[in-house]
């Protein structure tokens, strides 16, 4: 008897070591894939703030203002450029179409419609 109890013991002790065992490495494998993905975390809370920097400074209203000037012909619109509605109003409350295109052919024949008033 003494042996058939001593055989089923150890039995369970080799069983629940070979548990144990499998345990403890797929216990390190989460582990590790754990720290990988805080990793992972970690880089891209890291490159978010680079672009969040990096969209800050391309954002810049005097940076925008500055490339504006260089790279756009454009100006702050003149006094002689508003129209009042009178200028292109008809007789029933809507608008002269040949008014309107007169007004529209005058603004594509000026070589430079967006210069200043100083110019």
């Amino acid at each position: 008897m003494m042996r058939r109890s001593t055989l089923i013991v150890g039995g369970l002790s080799i069983i629940i070591g070979l548990a144990l065992f499998k345990t403890k490495y797929a216990v390190m494998a989460l582990e590790q894939q754990h720290q990988q993905i805080k990793k992972g975390i970690q880089e891209t809370n890291e490159a978010l703030h680079v672009l969040r920097a990096e969209w800050a400074h391309l954002n810049d209203p005097s940076r925008l203002q500055i490339l504006a000037q260089k790279y756009l012909d454009i100006a702050p619109i003149g006094s002689t450029q508003y129209v009042s509605f009178e200028d292109v109003a008809s007789k029933d409350g809507g608008y002269d179409r040949k008014a309107l295109e007169d007004l529209i052919a005058k603004a594509v024949a000026d070589p430079k419609p967006f210069a200043s008033d100083a110019d």
